[in-house]
């Protein structure tokens, strides 16, 4: 009987060591488990800041774009008001044949400011990077990818815009020279040649020019003033978010 029991005994002492290697190599799964975890919490975490990091860059590019966009969309927005509004008071003194009130520097003056157009010089290319790139997910802030998605749409509206005010200034430019010597303006003269001036007060052609460029400009500039709030709100979005 010896024998047979010392085999019993062999027989539990294997199993329980098999029983301990089984916990051992349990736990050491679970340690190599938990390490792998940490990893990649740390490896998300590292991504997280570069991927904050060059959020923040592009906020404060978008930033500076928007401070020198600003000063611009300043001088295209009073250069439309004095466009349209010399264009309107030439055309109402016009219409109601108040000649007389068209003499000396004044009829010059209303002529030659309503020829001007304006274009806008913007500083995109921070944004257009952003485009070229793929990069809008990479702001947190829904509110500022929704502005910036449009941008390249509300541009292209503007340029439009600005296309058709220049075309209008050649044309109006080209009709005038017909009744205009320069010459005479450098030399303190009224610029409209005098035997023509009562010509180019009753044509109707001058009173059509005045009247597009006055609805141009008047449209202009409510563009420009809407992008320009749309800019500072999105000046303000940005200097939230690059205070958190």
């Amino acid at each position: 009987m010896t024998p047979f029991f010392r085999r019993i005994r062999q027989k539990l002492a294997n199993e329980n060591q098999f029983l301990k290697y089984s916990r051992y190599a349990i736990g050491e799964i679970a340690l190599v488990v938990i390490g792998i975890l940490i990893a990649l919490q740390i490896n998300t975490w590292n991504e997280g800041r570069k991927v904050k990091k060059i959020e923040q860059q592009f906020l404060k590019s978008i930033k500076t774009a928007i401070d020198l966009s600003q000063k611009e969309f300043k001088r295209v927005i009073d250069d439309s008001i004095e466009i349209s509004a010399s264009a309107d008071t030439l055309f109402m003194l016009l219409a109601y044949n108040e000649f007389d009130l068209l003499e000396g520097r004044l009829l010059d003056s209303l002529l030659l400011n309503s020829v001007d157009y304006s274009i806008i010089s913007l500083n995109d290319a921070s944004i257009q990077e952003i485009y070229n790139t793929g990069s809008l997910d990479i702001f947190q802030d829904e509110r500022i990818r929704k502005i910036l998605s449009s941008w390249t749409e509300r541009i292209h509206q503007i340029r439009k815009f600005e296309g058709e005010s220049e075309y209008l200034s050649r044309r109006y430019n080209e009709y005038l020279i017909n009744y205009i010597d320069i010459s005479r303006f450098e030399l303190r003269l009224n610029a409209v040649i005098p035997e023509k001036k009562q010509e180019l007060l009753k044509d109707p052609l001058l009173r059509n020019h005045l009247d597009r460029i006055y609805r141009t400009h008047r449209h202009m500039n409510q563009i420009y003033t809407v992008e320009k709030s749309i800019l500072d709100s999105l000046s303000i979005l940005i200097d939230q978010n690059l205070s958190k």
